[in-house]
């Protein structure tokens, strides 16, 4: 089969020849009709983060296709060597959500991890409700895009942070509230964010010098009798950012991480995966996505910009 193979930490995939898989006990193989690249798959290519361990390999952490019985899924959770940027792929059992009927299959790729992690932070970490105010640092990404659009579907204030002024024109544009631009003296920007605060929820994609803006800002925005819940997503800024005590007593501050795993079960996850297709049907959630051939895999890798979702079709 063809496939997207990896053949060393730091190197670029590219399309190639490879082994059709074989299911074992407790596997299933997936014929793939579409795969998102993320970030997480650049991460895991560079040796940062689920880093293979046995070359070559096949890319991808995630994708959408049909079972054996022509059941359409959304899967994960995949065997070595096997990834989701291949003609099919090697899926452990049950490791998959449905793809409601009326989703593209492209749109379906590209909102599987990035409308996860957003529905994950803003409804069951966030417990987002009508009536608060959520800042979103991070709305370039797709899913710090997504999470602003979800917050706001639920009733909330929304503030969106970036450094994208196309990505923040057009969410203002939609509805979002407020945008401030995170590229900008500390001083400046935490100015900014304690303008439109208070907050009870910050959804953070971007940690490092943004992340220290905030945490200065906190302190100015509500009385210490309220709570701001602040739950970092990722790490895009920067993997270190220096944090006062003060700063989280002052606010007070609840400081979560968000990550893989945690209290989300599949069913609860195929709820959230439904609720962000039917929002994205129906208009209420945009998001970017260029649909490319797997063959063009080596030539798209280095340029895919994180304002759009790059989706590989085998």
């Amino acid at each position: 089969m063809r496939a997207a193979v990896l053949h060393g930490i730091g190197r670029t995939p590219r399309c190639e020849s490879f082994p059709a898989p074989v299911a074992g006990e407790d596997e299933v193989v997936v014929t793939v009709t579409a795969a998102a690249l993320k970030p997480s798959d650049r991460w895991m290519a560079a040796g940062v983060h689920y880093a293979p361990s046995v070359f070559p390999t096949v890319v991808g952490l995630d994708g959408v296709g049909r079972l054996p019985d022509g059941t359409r899924v959304a899967f994960f959770g995949l065997r070595p060597p096997y990834g989701g940027m291949a003609e099919r792929t090697l899926v452990r059992c049950g490791m998959w959500l449905p793809v409601p009927e009326g989703a593209d299959d492209v749109m379906a790729a590209a909102v599987l991890n990035p409308g996860g992690a957003a529905w994950k932070t803003v409804v069951v970490e966030g417990d987002v409700r009508a009536g608060q105010t959520v800042l979103v640092l991070g709305t370039t990404g797709a899913s710090g895009r997504i999470a602003a659009q979800l917050a706001k579907g639920r009733g909330a204030r929304v503030v969106a942070a970036g450094r994208d002024q196309r990505v923040l024109d057009e969410l203002v544009a939609r509805g979002v509230d407020s945008a401030i631009r995170v590229d900008r003296p500390h001083d400046e920007l935490a100015a900014a964010i304690a303008a439109e605060g208070p907050y009870d929820l910050v959804a953070d994609y971007l940690w490092g010098a943004p992340a220290e803006a905030v945490f200065a800002a906190l302190p100015r925005t509500r009385p210490a009798a309220e709570r701001t819940r602040y739950i970092l997503v990722g790490m895009s800024a920067g993997e270190t950012a220096s944090l006062p005590a003060l700063a989280l007593r002052r606010a007070p501050v609840q400081l979560a991480g968000s990550g893989v795993g945690g209290p989300t079960s599949i069913a609860d996850a195929a709820t959230g995966y439904a609720e962000v297709l039917r929002r994205v049907r129906a208009g209420e959630i945009t998001l970017d996505v260029v649909p490319a051939p797997l063959a063009d895999v080596e030539a798209v890798w280095p340029k895919a910009g994180s304002d759009r979702r790059t989706v590989f079709v085998p």
